[in-house]
């Protein structure tokens, strides 16, 4: 099945507001494709969260290097920059507010995967259809109901659960780290990228590596053959009661006794 397929079956199935994604890790030696619009265009550097939505929402291709982005954090952890201190990350928590014991940032910050310092060069982002390489990961926003609507299509394809994560100010990072660990994530975004990158309220995302595109896709067009639909149809057959109002109105339809 080709990429364009996928993108229309999961337009179909899934009906996310935004576009689903491709997403590729720029490796040593890797080029940055051409008409690839990145932050230099504008003379701006950006939080990759924000650059990843202009692909999403535009249906740009979009790319970043180290350069061009301003996020100390995502920096951190593509390895694009290094800690002198380690206990930083912990400390970064502390400020933003997500802890009020040290000992509780660290074992957060503990958790976090960093990729390999200089294994990445780069990021590129782009609507799964009109995709300009190969993509590492799919990423797909939009609400828990359509994200159900994708746990159902996993589920029948792998035969296992998801599981999911709330990022603490890496949700750039989530959305790649399936590269590396080979397992599909449903991720709540934080506070920075709905701030940062406009993500609404409602929103959250699945990404999987893109090897399982192919059984994801069979999936959704499985389950949508058996009535596991989006959107949900609410069930409507059976009669309301009248409340009082509506009881003394009927009192006065003419002709009625």
């Amino acid at each position: 099945m080709t990429h364009t397929d996928a993108y229309n079956t999961i337009m179909k199935t899934v009906m996310p507001q935004s576009f689903p994604l491709g997403i590729k890790l720029l490796r040593a030696g890797d080029e940055m494709p051409e008409g690839v619009t990145t932050p230099k265009k504008f003379g701006i550097t950006v939080y990759l969260c924000q650059w990843i939505s202009m692909a999403r929402r535009f249906g740009w291709a979009v790319g970043l290097t180290a350069d061009d982005i301003n996020c100390t954090p995502c920096l951190t952890g593509f390895g694009f920059k290094s800690l002198a201190d380690p206990s930083a990350l912990a400390s970064f928590f502390m400020d933003m507010g997500y802890f009020d014991t040290i000992d509780m940032a660290r074992a957060a910050a503990d958790d976090v995967t960093f990729l390999d310092p200089g294994s990445v060069t780069g990021v590129l982002a782009f609507p799964l259809n009109k995709a300009p390489v190969d993509p590492d990961v799919i990423v797909v926003y939009g609400t828990p109901a359509q994200m159900i609507r994708l746990t159902y299509a996993y589920m029948h394809s792998f035969g296992r659960p998801l599981h999911s994560e709330t990022t603490f100010g890496l949700s750039c990072l989530a959305a790649v780290m399936p590269a590396i660990s080979g397992e599909a994530t449903l991720a709540i975004p934080g506070r920075g990228e709905r701030i940062m990158a406009g993500t609404d309220d409602a929103e959250m995302f699945l990404t999987f590596p893109e090897k399982q595109l192919d059984e994801l896709t069979t999936g959704l067009e499985r389950t949508q053959k058996k009535g596991l639909r989006f959107p949900i149809q609410g069930f409507g057959l059976f009669q309301p009661p009248l409340i009082p109002p509506m009881k003394k109105l009927a009192e006065h339809f003419i002709g009625d006794k």
